[in-house]
């Protein structure tokens, strides 16, 4: 009702701003009448002075009189045009302040309706309150909704479609991640090489934050690696594809330490697989690039002689994250800064496709 009368109240303010804007302009009307009626009483009293001084020199006094006629009626005209316009005024200041009437008396109401209103509101709240209160409702249940920490939470709520999601590792931020939903248990992809559309000759802040498409050649970023396996041990499934179609896995049990660590990967348990340890018999390699060499050989920086950023031992073992050749090239050094695992094709066969995914090891033992 008070929405109601404020429009109604409005729509008369509009009316009465129209009306007077019409009684400026009759007044400005108004203003050029007596204007021009001053111009004829002027002449009118020139005429009669000018017919007086005629009548008393000549006897033809009779033509002054006819000069005097037009304009008298011409003033007689003027005056009933501005007896019209007076009207008019008069009629429309009437209907004015009766307006003004109205509209102080529909604000007194609106005033009183008011408080009463308010008090209602409680009870019988607008349609867009009601609609608002369950839109914020719906956002503070949607904020207290707690995301997977990794893939194989995903799977064990039922997800089984891979594709990319978003996570939420203890302790970090939300990320998104490419879920392998294929192999059973449900794995998060860290590293994929499948067409060399990604360059992997990156420096230290570029492998610590990730890089590349979750869709297509990537890496997801060591300090995400960390976040998600820093609850507990993980299984590293590597899966590796050479040019003429054959493919291997190796699996093994790891841990992956902070940047304070340089990331180091601990090695937890033996390799699985049909394949032979390509890292070598540490157990324990920090991550280099060429701008940060942490690797175990003094006098070579392997990612610089190589290319790319590993877990490197001695430079010769493997490299998963180097250049990505659609040929072998003929050259050796050239060959020898492609993607390779040593005990599989050797040391100069750049690999066509690698996969590295993790899932929480004690998948193993649940019944």
């Amino acid at each position: 009702i008070a929405h109601g009368l404020l429009q109604l109240g409005h729509g008369l303010k509009e009316h009465v701003d129209r009306t007077k804007g019409q009684m400026r302009e009759l007044g400005s009307r108004l203003s050029a009448h007596n204007s021009s009626m001053g111009r004829l009483l002027r002449q009118a009293r020139e005429a009669q002075e000018r017919g007086e001084r005629l009548r008393v020199g000549s006897p033809q006094s009779c033509g002054v009189h006819l000069i005097l006629f037009p304009p008298q009626s011409l003033m007689d005209a003027q005056n009933s045009r501005i007896e019209e316009l007076l009207q008019k005024i008069k009629q429309q200041q009437y209907k004015l302040d009766k307006q003004n009437l109205q509209i102080k008396s529909l604000q007194s109401k609106v005033n009183l309706l008011i408080p009463l209103h308010l008090k209602d509101n409680k009870t019988q709240s607008p349609k867009w309150k009601i609609n608002l209160k369950k839109n914020l409702s719906l956002t503070s249940q949607s904020q207290n909704v707690k995301l997977p920490e990794d893939c194989h939470q995903l799977f064990l709520a039922g997800q089984q479609s891979s594709g990319v999601f978003q996570v939420q590792p203890a302790g970090s931020q939300p990320f998104k991640v490419y879920c392998d939903m294929t192999t059973e248990g449900g794995w998060t992809v860290i590293q994929r090489r499948t067409d060399g559309s990604v360059d992997f000759d990156q420096l230290w802040d570029a492998y610590k934050n990730g890089f590349g498409d979750l869709h297509g050649d990537f890496w997801l970023g060591l300090e995400k690696v960390h976040h998600l396996v820093q609850e507990g041990r993980y299984d590293l499934l590597i899966e590796l594809e050479d040019w003429e179609g054959n493919s291997q896995v190796v699996q093994f049990v790891f841990s992956l330490g902070g940047e304070s660590t340089a990331y180091t990967l601990n090695l937890l348990g033996p390799l699985s697989g049909e394949l032979e340890n390509a890292i070598g018999d540490f157990r324990q390699l920090p991550f280099s690039t060429r701008d940060r060499d942490h690797d175990l050989k003094a006098d070579t920086n392997c990612a610089k002689h190589l290319s790319g950023g590993w877990w490197f031992s001695t430079c010769g073992h493997a490299n998963l994250n180097g250049k990505y050749f659609r040929s072998i090239p003929r050259q050796r050094h050239e060959r020898k800064q492609g993607i390779f695992w040593k005990t599989w094709k050797g040391r100069y066969y750049p690999l066509k496709s690698t996969t590295m995914k993790i899932q929480p090891a004690a998948l193993e033992a649940e019944p």
